[in-house]
């Protein structure tokens, strides 16, 4: 996870269909913002990985385009047409608007939207964005312009978490395609456009020359693992983590594991370890909860936490919510995983945070062995797909059958699935994640919350 634009992230980001996802949500905050020909030019830079990504497009893109008539040529006409549009609208807002179909409903509708102010008590904004973006849909409905505005100023106040819900009324596209939103947020036009200017031009660098490959692979691992230490320890946010606020820690490095302490884990696991996570023991016996920019991760175990884990409900879980193993939307041709009966479970999180493993090469070999014998068998488009997700993981097939044990990491609650070619590149990420400060709570000059790991939006006035 990462600020809504990061050009660290886009620019180093491995899956080409994550950049895609990731242009396609940008994208979408700048045609709520009334600048929807630079929307539809940033979604063009991905375009051909738009259309398998396109599950995931918000219908405000198709609601923007309708509403201005600049559809992009890579939309089919079939999707254009009144009766697709009218699919994509939102279920719970038209129910709304046939419930609440006077101005009398409308004021309920209001009411409702204020929500409960007990709501306050869990620091939780008591306001509920579906209602608001459900009466300004009314609003316009009933001819109640001026209501509308009223109504679009409070979205405004609260864009950071509106903007989403906002985005999926069909009707209020009329009245944001003037830059409505921008207007009462206060945006600067030509900061609009120059940010803008840098948003395609670090697109189209990713596109055009790929990901820059693991900027902290010049790094030891005992450099690595110093980062991960004094990045946690400058950056976080002791209330997001499992550590007393008022007694953080000075450290959450371990004491080293002594050779016999590594060599009795091989044993009670009864399987070998690599040796890139046996240096990492020697140098600290794991790590204490790290922070990842917005909240503390699960310690990293010690040899005498490790333990061997059946993982096969977990990996059920990700089939059936048709998670993708390796990044890439409805691969043609998939991997034939061997069941996760046995794997390494190297930290101590849980099904209510994140799990993170060690996955032999008794796994590894014999769902690479079975890829292969489907490649070759499949036609150019198809390997044209799966070549580019090897490249984006791996470099190339060659490097890809190199590699004998990875990291997967499974986030149940937030259906994030991540694998890593190694141990070491695994923290090669964790440095990364360390070295982002806590950006919650960050200001303008004028005292206005920025909110910049939302949106890019507030960051524009």
């Amino acid at each position: 996870m990462g600020r809504k634009f990061s050009p660290e992230q886009i620019l180093t980001e491995k899956s080409t269909w994550d950049v895609a996802r990731n242009a396609s949500d940008i994208a979408l905050e700048f045609a709520l913002l009334g600048y929807i020909s630079i929307a539809t030019s940033i979604l063009s830079i991905t375009a051909e990985f738009n259309n398998v990504c396109k599950g995931a497009w918000s219908p405000g893109l198709y609601f923007a385009w309708e509403a201005t008539d600049s559809w992009p040529t890579y939309i089919p006409p079939a999707d254009r047409t009144p009766e697709a549009l009218a699919k994509l609208e939102n279920e719970r807002i038209l129910w709304k608007r046939d419930t609440h179909m006077d101005e009398a409903g409308l004021d309920r509708l209001l009411k409702a939207a204020q929500g409960d102010a007990n709501g306050a008590l869990w620091r939780r904004s008591p306001l509920r964005p579906d209602d608001f973006a459900a009466a300004l849909d009314l609003a316009l409905f009933l001819g109640k312009k001026d209501k509308a505005r009223e109504i679009l100023k409070t979205i405004a106040e609260n864009f950071h978490w509106m903007f989403k819900d906002v985005s999926k009324s069909r009707r209020t596209w009329d009245l944001l395609k003037d830059k409505a939103l921008a207007q009462e947020l206060g945006l600067k036009d030509e900061k609009v456009l120059a940010f803008a200017e840098e948003v395609k031009k670090v697109f189209q660098q990713r596109m055009d020359d790929g990901p820059i490959r693991r900027p902290y692979e010049h790094k030891t691992i005992a450099e690595l693992v110093k980062l991960c230490n004094d990045n946690t320890i400058k950056n976080a946010c002791w209330e997001e983590t499992d550590y007393d606020p008022d007694n953080p820690p000075i450290t959450i490095l371990r004491d080293p594991a002594t050779p016999e302490a590594i060599a009795a884990l091989e044993k009670r696991l009864d399987h070998g370890l690599p040796d890139d996570y046996k240096e990492f023991l020697s140098i600290s016996n794991g790590l204490g909860s790290w922070w990842n920019g917005f909240f503390g991760e699960p310690d990293i175990s010690s040899t005498d936490t490790v333990q061997i884990m059946d993982a096969t409900e977990e990996q059920n879980k990700w089939t059936e919510l048709g998670v993708e193993f390796l990044r890439i939307p409805n691969p043609p041709v998939s991997m034939n995983w061997p069941a996760f009966e046995s794997v390494i479970k190297i930290n101590n999180g849980d099904s209510d945070s994140e799990y993170v493993w060690l996955i032999g090469p008794e796994h590894d070999g014999k769902a690479r062995q079975s890829l292969w014998t489907v490649y070759e068998e499949a036609d150019e488009a198809v390997k044209r797909q799966r070549d580019e997700a090897i490249k984006s993981g791996y470099c190339s097939k060659a490097a890809s059958d190199e590699v004998d044990w990875i990291v997967v990491t499974w986030s149940s609650r937030g259906l994030e699935l991540h694998t890593y070619a190694s141990f070491r590149e695994y923290l090669e990420f964790v440095t990364g994640e360390t070295a982002k400060e806590d950006i919650t709570d960050e200001e303008d000059e004028e005292g206005r919350p920025l909110h910049s790991y939302y949106v890019f939006a507030y960051g524009l006035r």
